[in-house]
């Protein structure tokens, strides 16, 4: 967790990877691979997990796959961190891909239950905002031991682009986050607008919260998929981790100073 000083740290559930991740990019680092080809390395294994399922072959292998992409999510931003390379298009273009590859991984598991595209979209949303409690929970904690700022918890100005960011690119980029992202951050907000205001969120919270933090959500997919149970994965992620989500941010309100 290097985005916070070492004696603000937690213990986050979601960031399993990490120690694979600081591997890799030990590997990586006298090489020319950068943190870009990492963010589409797991664009593409993440693709390719969600057409093995939606084939229903190989499922072993995809469900290791999607711990791949964490690991290699985890990376990209490990590897920019020690090379110095700090990068606003970085940022945008991880959480767009993560988006998408969630998109595939839902389609190809709806296809293979013929589960109704209604369902899988709602379901969808809702994994989608679990995640972004999560991620507001985290940025107020960044923010409140001065820690990592490269993500901002509102997203709607203009970012100051890095000397290494290509300007229109990120323009481009920006705006397909607040497509995507912008009304999630938002509803976050107003839901628990006083977690900014009030004192430091305690460590055992973020542990809590991290429970629906996009690495835990694959990794319980994952799970799913390497015990022939992902059928249930649309149905889980729609009620049952929805109301954990809720619970995390009344936990919050309760315990609020």
């Amino acid at each position: 967790m290097p985005k916070l000083p070492e004696d603000k740290k937690f213990l986050d559930l979601s960031d399993y990877a990490r120690p694979f991740a600081l591997v890799l990019v030990k590997v990586l680092l006298p090489t020319k691979i950068g943190a870009y080809s990492l963010t589409f390395t797991f664009l593409i294994v993440g693709i390719f997990a969600s057409v093995l399922i939606y084939q229903n072959k190989w499922l072993d292998f995809a469900a290791f796959l999607l711990l791949v992409k964490s690991m290699l999510d985890a990376a990209d931003g490990e590897i920019a961190r020690r090379r110095n390379e700090p990068s606003m298009v970085g940022r945008y273009l991880d959480s767009i891909f993560d988006f998408v590859v969630n998109v595939f991984l839902f389609l190809s598991i709806s296809f293979v239950f013929n589960q109704p595209f209604w369902l899988m979209l709602i379901a969808l949303l809702f994994f989608q905002l679990q995640g972004s409690v999560y991620n507001y929970y985290y940025l107020v904690k960044r923010y409140q031991v001065d820690g990592d700022k490269t993500s901002r918890i509102f997203e709607k100005e203009k970012p100051k682009a890095f000397p290494r960011d290509n300007p229109q690119l990120l323009k481009i980029l920006h705006k397909i986050y607040l497509i995507i992202y912008g009304w999630q951050d938002s509803l976050i907000h107003k839901l628990d607008s006083k977690a900014i205001v009030t004192n430091e969120l305690p460590n055992w919270f973020l542990t809590l919260a991290s429970l629906l933090g996009l690495g835990f959500q694959l990794l319980l997919i994952s799970c799913f998929i390497f015990f022939r149970s992902h059928n249930v994965v649309i149905p889980f992620f729609l009620l049952p981790y929805s109301v954990l989500a809720i619970t995390v941010v009344l936990v919050r309100k309760f315990f609020e100073k």
